[in-house]
Parts: structure tokens; sequence; C-alpha cells
């Protein structure tokens, strides 16, 4: 099987997919770990599956049409990344509560003639802080860069549903940013929120000033020449942990770690989200030293 494949293609080649068939939706979608990940799981629980990187068309409508192709071929279910996390909420017809929340999904499962959408990318980025590094989200400051796209509004509710004492929320200037300071506020009345656009200095250095967690949902560094998403001067070893959602090295991460800070990125949380998922799939426990492993396997 090729290393990605659009929905086209499958429809040719499905018949060469081993039952239960899974995959991982985006665009771009050639950098996803999700299959070495899942591969690893489903060999350690004795399944004999498929998982495929699957290029989904940003043209309007396309990822709906997608997922109802996917559904003929007898597809399990999908996760999905960008930029379809909010697409996928829309087209589940039953959601989880970081879904309802947040308005983005990154797990599908199809059952019974049912969409079932559910949001693990939250409870994996608190897992990746509290065993990987220590951190407590429930006593940090936590600044979200990109904090309007899908992956970011979810973290941001799970901060808040997970006693986060301050949150600040970076975004280009959109209404939007204000609308889900909004909904943070409905759902953590003591939670302390402020939003800063990511494109005035000073703001950001504001935000800086007083983050000590410093999250990357924004999508830059998933091409090689991306600048960082926040200027890395204002970087401190001595106060900031760096969290990059991205899953590569990226200039955000090398920077800070040349400042000395401690670097989390995106293949902590995907060990963990990517667990959670598995467990809806198939109701059984996923073997996340076995996920862990095919990650360092991989080189990445």
């Amino acid at each position: 099987m090729q290393e990605v494949c659009t929905i086209e293609e499958l429809e040719r080649l499905v018949d060469a997919l081993p039952r239960p068939r899974l995959g991982v939706v985006g665009n771009p979608i050639a950098h996803s770990l999700s299959p070495a990940i899942q591969h690893a799981a489903m060999h350690a629980a004795g399944i004999d599956g498929s998982y495929v990187r699957i290029l989904c068309s940003k043209e309007p409508g396309a990822f709906r049409e997608l997922v109802e192709r996917l559904r003929k071929l007898e597809f399990l279910g999908v996760n999905v990344t960008v930029p379809f996390k909010r697409e996928a909420r829309a087209v589940a017809d039953e959601v989880d509560e970081l879904s309802r929340l947040s308005g983005a999904t990154n797990t599908l499962v199809f059952r019974d003639g049912i969409v079932d959408g559910l949001n693990t990318d939250g409870p994996g980025f608190v897992r990746a802080l509290e065993f990987r590094h220590g951190t407590n989200t429930e006593t940090e400051s936590i600044l979200i860069l990109g904090a309007c796209g899908g992956a970011g509004s979810a973290l941001a509710m799970q901060c808040a549903l997970s006693g986060c004492k301050r949150l600040l929320l970076a975004n280009r200037p959109r209404p939007e940013l204000e609308q889900l300071a909004g909904r943070l506020r409905g759902i953590a009345p003591q939670l302390e929120i402020t939003t800063y656009s990511l494109q005035d200095a000073d703001q950001m250095k504001s935000a800086m000033d007083q983050a000590v967690v410093v999250v990357n949902a924004t999508s830059l560094g998933l091409s090689e020449d991306d600048p960082p998403p926040v200027d890395p001067d204002l970087l401190r070893a001595e106060q900031h942990t760096v969290f990059d959602l991205i899953t590569h090295d990226t200039a955000l991460q090398r920077r800070a770690r040349e400042k000395g800070l401690c670097v989390c990125d995106g293949r902590d949380m995907l060990v963990g989200q990517g667990a959670l998922s598995f467990e809806k799939w198939f109701g059984v426990t996923a073997d996340v030293k076995a996920m862990r492993a095919a990650i360092n396997e991989s080189g990445v």
C-alpha cells in the first residue's frame, strides 16, 4: 500500500486492505506518524488490520463526501487532523463533551449507521504534560498559540475542564477568539482568561512574560521553512516549557532546545490521544509502550 492515498485510490485498492480498516485524514498528511503507532497497537493486541494515510481535498464538501465513501468501504473509523477537525465535528451524529464544547473532533467511529465523534487531543495533551514532563495543568499559566484552530480550541477547553488557573489565548485577529474566551468563562468562571493578537509584538511579549507553558497549536512548522510562531528571543529557560503539537522537528523546537528549555512535541500527545482512539475503536486497552517504541523506531 502506498504512503498516501486519495479516496479514489482507496476505492481501487480496498481489496488489498485487511479488516478492520482505519486511517488518518488530513491535508497535508504524508508526515503523519499515526500509522506507525496504530499498527504497533494492533500488532500488540493481535489484530490484523490496516491503517492508512488519506489525503482529502480542501474543497467545500469534500470531507463530508470522503467520510461517506469510507463508510461504504467498510472502514471502522478514522483519526482526523488539520484542517478538518471542525468538519469532523459537523459530520458526527453523536459527540463527546470536548467535541461539543470545542467544536472540533479528531476521532470518528463508524457503527450501525451512526458516526460517533470524539476529541482525544485534550486528554492526550494533559497526559503528556503530567506524565512525560511533570507539569500540572491545574496550577500553571498556559499560553495557546493558534487558539481558534481545532486543536487549539480543544486544548483550551481541556485546560478549563482540568482546573487551569490562567489561560492566555493568542491568535490572528478574529471574532472567534473572543467568542472562545466567552465560552471558556461559562465553563470555568474562576479561570483567568486574556486574549492576544499573534501579530502584535507588544501583546505577545506580555503574554510570554506571564506564561509558564507555551503551546504551539498553529500550523507553523508543518513546512520545513516555516518561521517560529512566536519570537524565540522571548523564550526563557528558567520560566517556560514549550509544547509544540507538530510531530517533527521545527524551528520553534530547535530554538527552544538551544536555549535550554524543556520541550514537548506532538509525538508525546500523539501517543496519548492515539491510545484513546484505539480503545474507542476496539474496546481494549492500547499498549502504550509499543506505540512509543514505534515512534522511536521511526527515527523522526
